[in-house]
């Protein structure tokens, strides 16, 4: 008897030592706002063209099942905003394909993912996002797809491709926007569309035996006139365009970057490009890339390009591969008066992205774009390939988007 009431006691003590494990090992829920109601809608707009099946995100954020392992991962990336991937701080500057997470959206976020992250009424089930077959434009004046196959090897984790697409117009065009819809999507990372009227990217392409040709110094010569990630905001120009003349070809840049779920895969990707002509009268858009200095020993990096005739800013694309904290790009009249452009926070080569302004920053002649970035001690260069020509030596690089009322120096 004494052995079996032994036996029961150190049972009870074991069920309860569990019981008290399993209760403060949950979380309690204490969220206002749950998934299938709340959280849904905003993991669909903001993330689900990368974290969902199929996807170029390594998880699926766009079920419930799939979504709540990962609510404190989520939390984090949203504390530290770096996702959704858009780095320019709210307020300096204002953007027409900007894509942050409102304050509220942030707070619902929050406190889901750590309030119990609750999954909300069953018999709301979100639908399932697949792979979009529209363009997200309309559909384009001209589509342009890849005449041959490229593939990506199993052993191939991270690689950049430029493959030309002619575009067989017998006159010049007025180019206001372009998307891509990517052949691949779990393994498309970025795009970025050039216009070559020299030859030069047909030259490098019949120099190689895969299909388009691999990463050259004599391409590109020039910034790239759109640029594409999944989830990233496409625009349409209405008041101004690039001018895509007559036999010119289309070149895109794809870069193919695998996650942790397709490594050892293998991939067969036909990307097409759609282009957006304007039928009406539109402003030539022009660029001018600045480069910084090419060494720094301190840790701040500053620089400035003056403007020597009147302009209009129409966009921004900064290229920064150096370890930075932040950089603020502003323009400064010759009286003093300083126009906020663009202020990066952790910047760097993973996302590409083109600032298009909500409206154009008129500069008169004398005026100076000033660039200061803020490194890491002992920052270093990271080993990604530019999408720009230019001084291949410099940290940092900025082309200005503009439409001059005449010349702009370079």
């Amino acid at each position: 008897m004494r052995c079996r009431a032994l036996a029961g006691l150190i049972l009870a003590t074991v069920l309860i030592a569990v019981g008290s494990s399993v209760t403060r090992s949950h979380t309690p829920i204490a969220s206002r706002w749950n998934y299938n109601e709340h959280l849904y809608p905003i993991f669909r707009d903001n993330c689900g063209n990368c974290h969902r099946e199929g996807g170029i995100a390594p998880m699926s954020l766009v079920t419930y099942q799939e979504a709540y392992p990962w609510a404190q991962s989520i939390r984090e990336e949203v504390l530290g905003l770096r996702m959704p991937p858009w780095r320019a701080e709210d307020g300096f500057g204002d953007f027409s394909n900007g894509h942050a997470l409102s304050a509220q959206e942030m707070d619902m976020i929050l406190e889901w993912s750590s309030g119990g992250y609750p999954q909300g009424p069953r018999d709301l089930q979100p639908e399932q996002i697949l792979k979009s077959t529209e363009w997200a434009l309309g559909v384009p004046d001209v589509e342009l797809v890849m005449d041959e196959t490229f593939s990506i090897a199993s052993d191939v984790n991270d690689v950049v491709r430029y493959f030309v697409l002619p575009t067989s117009l017998d006159r010049t065009s007025l180019l206001v926007g372009a998307d891509i819809m990517p052949g691949a999507s779990a393994v498309v990372r970025d795009v970025a569309i050039y216009v070559d009227s020299s030859g030069t990217a047909r030259r490098l392409d019949a120099l190689d035996d895969e299909a388009g040709f691999g990463v050259n110094t004599d391409f590109p010569t020039s910034a790239p006139v759109a640029l594409w990630s999944p989830g990233q905001q496409q625009v349409l120009q209405e008041s101004v365009a690039h001018s895509l003349a007559a036999g010119s070809d289309i070149v895109a840049r794809i870069h193919y970057k695998k996650t942790w779920i397709t490594e050892g895969e293998s991939f067969a990707d036909t990307t097409t490009v759609g282009l957006y002509f304007s039928g009406e009268p539109a402003a030539t858009l022009a660029s001018v890339q600045v480069d910084s200095p090419a060494v720094t020993a301190n840790l701040s990096l500053e620089f400035s390009y003056p403007i020597e005739q009147a302009l209009d800013i129409v966009a921004l694309l900064p290229e920064v591969s150096i370890a930075a904290k932040d950089v603020q790009i502003i323009g400064i009249t010759p009286t003093g008066e300083e126009y906020p452009l663009l202020f990066l926070r952790e910047p760097g080569t993973a996302w590409p992205t083109r600032y298009w302004l909500d409206a154009p920053i008129s500069l008169p002649a004398g005026s100076s774009i000033h660039v200061n970035a803020v490194l890491y001690p002992g920052a270093g260069r990271n080993a990604d390939d530019s999408l720009l020509g230019g001084d291949a030596n410099a940290p940092i690089r900025l082309v200005l988007d503009y439409v001059p009322s005449s010349p702009v120096a370079n």
